[in-house]
């Protein structure tokens, strides 16, 4: 029955989740962000954890770090109808991102454990994704309506320094959440009793032909790690540069469709009203999602000309495409017949869906530094370009990418050198594009009640017409605060007794 059409729009949401390029904007930490995310050789707070987890060896005490960042994606989609020469037929209403801004924790604990060349911490810190919302009668419906998607990492990191080189490796814990709803046709085809599956008429409304669907996936415990170096020479320059393996996530979830109130197949009193399919929703509780994500290289290049002064150069790359698919597998999803004669058995699917991705390799340059004003006050700066992992012909409003530049400052205060107070903004800039051969499709299903309900005749999932095309405006912002506790005793004190 027509749900088979329903996951791979649903999946289409459900992209790998990644550090930038692809699904995330901004950087974790409040420091971070505010140089742009250059931070790979200069890292000098617990999202070193994130970063390079070599870096951890920047932290001369032990310390308690908690941050919290607020972060929204402001999305302008104006969606346009082509003919066949690229010519624009329609015009929609724009639609707007009416989500509230995502908030978004982040805590972690270090310490030296009175080992000189040694540098243990823990943490907790969650990539930046928006949620999105959008009207469910306007013009994205058919691709989203809302979608929340987070991801929690957390776990032990280690680093340990041997001369002017230092190692480091995290072991993570990985928690990922997603959601996601959205519209497609299930229509009585232009011929519905010649024995033939047609199309669905130009006119159908969606009051009457639309099945809403929601996907949910859940996993609660996926293991990653990272690893990193890093190389101080001499006194004036840092080397840096981490690895995070690809990550094969297993969620399961759960995958729910109901036919609009006043759908042609659903019960009703018989008044242009088929009465085929009962109207209670059908769910399946029981769906795995199996998807991967990709590898990520850091690496970063910090100088000091002064001691009072860091600038850092950093690049990113992220392969994003090893990524090849999303599958859904363990199907058991029923719609429930009411036993007319056209129609008199259950409707139940089990096939596996899946979803290939089509996404390309992805790049970013970050530059960035700090500078101590006085003792206790260090401002930030930087800013970064990057490339996007989505090529146009397959971006939608489920996933708002392109090549994207952005801004960043911030400062920190430090109360009787126990204390820091840091707080950081990253304004994301994402290229306006004119999409104009978006592979972006309502899906439809096409009824003919003849073959259908007397042969037995598949039901078949059609692309019909494209709902991608159209123009994209997306910015990011971003804020955020952090404090850090320090205590004890520096590793230059222990190793000077």
């Amino acid at each position: 029955m027509p749900v088979l059409a329903l996951a791979p729009l649903l999946l289409a949401g459900l992209a790998p989740t990644a550090q930038a390029a692809g699904f995330y904007y901004s950087d974790s930490g409040t420091r971070a962000m505010a140089r742009g995310g250059a931070f790979v050789a200069g890292a000098d707070d617990l999202s070193a954890q994130y970063y390079n987890p070599a870096a951890l060896m920047n932290l001369d005490r032990p310390q308690v770090y908690v941050n919290y960042t607020m972060f929204h994606q402001s999305v302008n989609f104006t969606r346009e109808d082509l003919d066949e020469t690229g010519a624009v037929t329609e015009t929609w209403p724009t639609v707007k991102n009416g989500a509230a801004p995502m908030q978004i924790p982040a805590f972690g604990v270090g310490h030296h454990f009175g080992l000189p060349h040694t540098y243990f911490a823990f943490g907790m810190w969650t990539p930046m994704a928006p949620s999105l919302s959008f009207p469910g009668d306007g013009s994205t419906h058919y691709t989203l309506k809302d979608s929340l998607t987070w991801q929690i990492w957390g776990g032990p990191s280690v680093a340990q320094r041997i001369g002017w080189l230092s190692v480091g490796l995290g072991v993570h814990w990985t928690l990922i959440r997603a959601e996601q709803s959205l519209d497609l046709m299930v229509c009585q085809d232009e011929a519905p009793f010649d024995n033939v599956i047609g199309t669905c008429p130009e006119d159908a409304s969606p009051e009457e032909n639309d099945l809403h669907a929601q996907l949910k996936m859940y996993d609660p415990a996926s293991l990653a790690g990272n690893f990193g170096v890093l190389a101080e020479p001499v006194p004036w320059l840092s080397i840096g540069a981490s690895v995070l393996p690809p990550l094969d996530v297993k969620g399961k979830g759960s995958l729910e469709v109901q036919l609009a109130e006043d759908h042609w197949l659903v019960e009703g009193d018989g008044d242009g009203n088929a009465n085929l399919i009962s109207s209670e929703p059908a769910i399946d509780d029981d769906v795995t999602v199996l998807l991967n994500m990709p590898w990520i290289v850091r690496m970063g290049v910090a100088v000091r000309p002064v001691p009072e002064v860091e600038v850092e150069a950093a690049a990113i790359y992220q392969r994003w495409s090893s990524a090849k698919e999303i599958r859904v597998t363990d199907v058991d999803l029923v719609l429930e017949s009411t036993g007319s004669p056209i129609l008199p058995d259950d409707q139940t699917i089990t096939d596996d869906v899946v979803l290939p991705q089509g996404y390309q390799d992805a790049w970013s340059l970050r530059l960035g530094g700090d500078a101590d004003v006085t003792d206790f006050l260090t401002v930030r700066a930087g800013g970064f370009w990057e490339s996007s992992a989505i090529p146009t012909e397959v971006l939608t409003v489920t996933l708002v990418d392109g090549p994207k530049w952005g801004v960043g400052g911030g400062l920190s205060a430090r109360i009787k050198d126990r204390v820091s107070v840091d707080a950081g903004f990253l304004q994301t800039f994402i290229a306006d594009q004119h999409i104009r051969n978006s592979r972006s499709y309502r899906i439809e299903v096409p009824v003919d009640l003849t073959a259908v309900g007397f042969n037995g005749a598949p039901l078949e999932i059609k692309n019909g017409q494209a709902v991608g095309n159209g123009k994209m405006e997306s910015s990011v912002t971003t804020g955020s605060v952090g404090l850090t506790f320090l205590w004890g005793r520096s590793q230059a004190e222990l190793a000077a007794n």
